[in-house]
């Protein structure tokens, strides 16, 4: 698996020096050699790979910097639907990135990427993580040596390192989860999204190459529905065509929706197609069933497709305890199908990617047409069409058309608080300690740094943005699993833009949930997925993990951290995995999240108590 770790370091300090060479002795010194590019002044950037992909690394000219990952050019017609060539930096393009601190990488590239950018001549270094990507990015320092990584357990691996975590993320991951603009180790600073960071500075200002902000303004608002459709068609299939490129043989999760019935299209036509086998999972005897939707999708292009069931008893609960040590928490669920299923069935074709389509839900506004009378009225005030959007959206959200209007109104004359946000972590948090329940009606912004300092919050851009709001999850497999690449072409930089670009009620085509993304691929879609407007899910797999592990759940959660931490309801929890409790009594959703927050603080400390007894060795 693709693996990177880069030291930066004053080569006039003796100790820095001294750190320095140890953590690259440690590293070079495995079994599995880490290949190594250096450059003068105290910058070396290693990294590992062993299953061709996209990801590698490459010098800028004249020792100005490293990119690490994958990174494509940018085409500038946004009708374009080719695949985008490799970005080679030559020695102009370094100096305007180095002059730009970064910005210009932003701006004419994109991909999968962490950039270590170097100024000789002023002795200055930062770091940049591209805006989309799932390369993940974090700094820990090492006696003055800055580290910069993307997997931890790199890190721990050497036994250099301690690492402790935040109580504050703790409690607050515990209450709500998700995104939390607030380190989860004390030790380990996350570089978001967009975000350039100069290593060994002054505190500066945090500074965003890329904010999602600038995309919806009314100025870049793209409206002509044709000309919208045609734009994301084009797009999508050039991402796709682009990340598909470096791949010979990849999977396709094929669930039968509209979303990855899309990048089935898209990976179908491509130019130069890899071998493609697409997959769906099903659940016998489930109340519904995914499976003759992604047969028409799949025989639509004549691709190779299997199906594989997925019950409780498939799924490994207790090999989460083996789970290697992460930033922060991962979800348990996920990574175990992964772990236990995907990789099987990758490791059979021997692909080197996993393609889906993540991100439609949020990009195609599928998540967000709720808003679309209170986008248009933004962006037009009150004219008659407001009220036809409002209509449109009641009678897909059993409201009444006045109601929906008031709504509007309010959200676009007032804008929104937390207020929402607050009760809906109550009704998923009731094994939360009351105290710490009570502690979250003082959350008046969006706990992340691209909205933070939003005085309302901006709910729909929220939806809109979909998981690019939470730390990238590139390494949550097990130890010593060469996993494929997982490529997600609607979360791409290109695709992002140009969703935001266009605005909620354009999206919402037709009154139609998704109903500009049905139009632009009326042609490469079955016109039955098109058409369909319910999703068929492979329900009750997590009842009944919970039912089949109920035993492990409450050896776990009752002598576990959380417990003891008061920040789990010892009494509420039992009373979840009691054997009297009636499954429809059972939070199912909940237990399975603190499991994941459980776990990851058992392995931290898991690895202080080993630290302490090597120390006392």
């Amino acid at each position: 698996m693709f693996r990177y770790l880069a030291l930066a370091w004053n080569v006039d300090a003796t100790q820095q020096c001294a750190a320095a060479q140890l953590l690259i002795d440690r590293l070079t010194a495995r079994p599995k050699p880490w290949g190594r590019i250096e450059q003068s002044k105290g910058l070396c950037v290693l990294h590992r790979n062993f299953r061709q992909g996209s990801l590698d690394v490459q010098a800028l000219p004249d020792q100005r910097g490293v990119l690490i990952g994958a990174s494509f050019e940018r085409l500038n017609d946004v009708t374009d639907d080719s695949a985008a060539p490799r970005f080679r930096p030559t020695v102009q393009q370094s100096e305007q990135i180095i002059a730009s601190r970064g910005r210009w990488l932003v701006e004419h590239t994109w991909g999968n990427y962490v950039a270590l950018l170097r100024d000789p001549a002023a002795n200055r270094t930062w770091v940049l993580k591209d805006p989309t990507g799932s390369l993940p990015c974090f700094v820990t320092s090492f006696h003055g040596v800055q580290v910069i990584f993307g997997d931890i357990a790199t890190l721990v691996s050497t036994q250099l390192f301690k690492f402790t975590i935040n109580e504050r993320y703790l409690r607050d991951r515990v209450l709500h989860g998700g995104v939390l603009d607030q380190r989860a180790l004390d030790e380990v600073q996350t570089i978001y999204r967009g975000e350039c960071v100069e290593l060994g500075g002054t505190a500066q200002p945090r500074v965003f190459h890329w904010q999602p902000l600038h995309f919806v303004e009314t100025s870049t608002a793209i409206e002509d529905p044709a000309f919208a459709a045609r734009a994301m068609r084009a797009t999508v299939r050039s991402c796709t065509r682009t990340l598909c490129s470096d791949h010979e043989s990849i999977l396709h999760r094929l669930s039968g929706g509209l979303d990855s019935s899309i990048i089935a299209a898209c990976l179908a036509d491509a130019p130069t197609p890899p071998r493609l086998t697409c997959y769906t999972y099903f659940t016998p005897g489930g109340r519904s069933d995914e499976r003759p939707w992604a047969r028409l999708a799949a025989s639509r292009h004549r691709l190779q497709h299997q199906e594989h069931s997925v019950t409780a008893d498939q799924i490994p609960l207790p090999k989460v305890m083996s789970l290697p040590p992460l930033v922060e928490p991962t979800a348990s669920l996920g990574y175990l199908l992964r772990s236990s299923l995907e990789h099987q069935i990758a490791r059979e074709h021997r692909a080197t990617a996993v393609f889906c389509g993540d991100g439609g839900d949020s990009g195609f506004c599928g998540d967000t047409f709720a808003y679309a009378a209170s986008e248009y009225l933004h962006r037009h005030g009150l004219r008659p069409h407001a009220f036809r959007l409002a209509a449109r959206v009641a009678g897909l959200t059993e409201e009444s058309t006045w109601t929906v209007m008031m709504k509007s109104l309010r959200r676009w004359r007032r804008g929104a608080g937390m207020e929402h946000q607050r009760r809906t972590v109550m009704s998923v948090s009731t094994l939360v300690d009351e105290a710490l329940r009570a502690s979250y009606a003082d959350v008046s912004s969006f706990p992340h740094p691209w909205l933070a300092h939003l005085q309302t919050v901006p709910w729909s851009l929220v939806r809109r943005l979909g998981t690019l709001l939470a730390t990238p999850e590139f390494y949550n497999v097990a130890s010593g699993i060469d996993p494929p690449e997982v490529l997600a072409p609607l979360y791409s930089q290109p695709a992002m833009e140009l969703f935001l670009r266009i605005p909620v009620d354009v999206h919402f085509q037709d009154g139609r949930e998704r109903g500009l993304a049905r139009q632009a691929f009326a042609h490469d879609v079955p016109a039955e997925i098109i058409r369909r407007h319910w999703k068929d899910r492979a329900p009750g797999i997590a009842d009944r993990l919970v039912e089949r592990h109920r035993g492990l759940l409450r050896e776990l959660l009752l002598d576990g951290v959380l417990v003891e931490a008061q920040l789990l309801n010892r009494k509420a929890v039992e009373e979840a995995l009691s054997e009297r409790v009636s499954k429809s009594a059972i939070h199912p959703g909940e237990l399975l999240r603190h499991l994941d927050v459980e776990v990851w603080a058992r392995s931290w400390r898991s690895c202080a108590l080993d630290a302490r007894r090597r120390a006392t060795a």
